[in-house]
């Protein structure tokens, strides 16, 4: 297994360049496993198509990739500012940002596919995080150009609010998938809210509705996405995304 030193995982660290000011010792390790030995891949409910992965060593690298990608906000060369129901600020392109953190956490996502599909192939056709601020939520959506897209929760934000266990939690909305149709085929009743907490990766069908409630914290929630296939994909996900909407993403 490919470790998050050497052949390209490593060779510098972000953290340590970009931020001097967080404490030397949160530097990234060098024997990071890419898929660490007994991580163990998860179902969620009764849909073998839709899993969890934890990862325990995760405030190993935590620190570098928040750092990183709170940096890249600042830089409009990597950010979409959208509407306030698409999912927040995307910084695009994880497989671009010049730091160790996201280069292990990338690799992981397409390890990810490789073993859900298991397949040798996985092709990135999309990649960005998405942070959230107080107010931002992700109205429910699919991904085209995606055989399955996967989710990485880096920072949950605040502590749950008030009265509202619900606020900012992804969910899955799907008339397809049994658990959200308990009562009646084709027709909608209950949600699929799974035990994301920092460290976890989901993945699922690139075609399956899926959001974000509103998220109500003061601090940053942040989230990593791709959309991965076993082949690359003629073009690019820009240029289908305005070929099919005419609109520009």
């Amino acid at each position: 297994m490919r470790r998050a030193s050497g052949d390209g995982y490593g060779s510098h660290d972000c953290l340590e360049r970009r931020s001097p000011a967080i404490a030397p010792d949160r530097v990234l390790p060098a024997d990071i496993d890419v898929w660490p030995d007994g991580q163990s891949i998860n179902p969620l409910e009764s849909d073998s198509a839709i899993a969890i992965a934890h990862f325990k060593d995760h405030a190993a690298y935590h620190p570098p990739l928040i750092a990183r990608m709170l940096e890249l906000e600042r830089n409009p060369a990597f950010v979409d500012r959208l509407m306030r129901g698409s999912c927040g600020v995307k910084v695009r392109h994880v497989d671009k940002w010049d730091c160790a953190a996201a280069d292990l956490i990338h690799a992981r996502a397409q390890e990810l596919f490789r073993r859900m599909l298991k397949t040798g192939e996985a092709v990135v056709d999309d990649c960005w995080g998405n942070i959230y601020r107080r107010n931002d939520y992700c109205m429910p959506h699919s991904h085209m150009r995606a055989t399955a897209s996967v989710v990485y929760f880096l920072e949950s934000g605040e502590a749950e609010e008030p009265g509202d266990r619900l606020a900012g939690k992804f969910f899955i909305a799907d008339p397809r998938l049994k658990y959200c149709t308990p009562y009646l085929d084709g027709h909608m009743t209950r949600v699929l809210v799974p035990n994301a907490q920092r460290g976890s990766m989901i993945i699922f069908p690139g075609y399956i509705l899926h959001g974000v409630n509103p998220y109500l914290g003061e601090k940053p929630r942040l989230t990593l996405s791709w959309n991965i296939n076993q082949r690359a994909i003629e073009g690019t996900a820009a240029g289908a995304f305005r070929e099919t909407t005419g609109k520009p993403r």
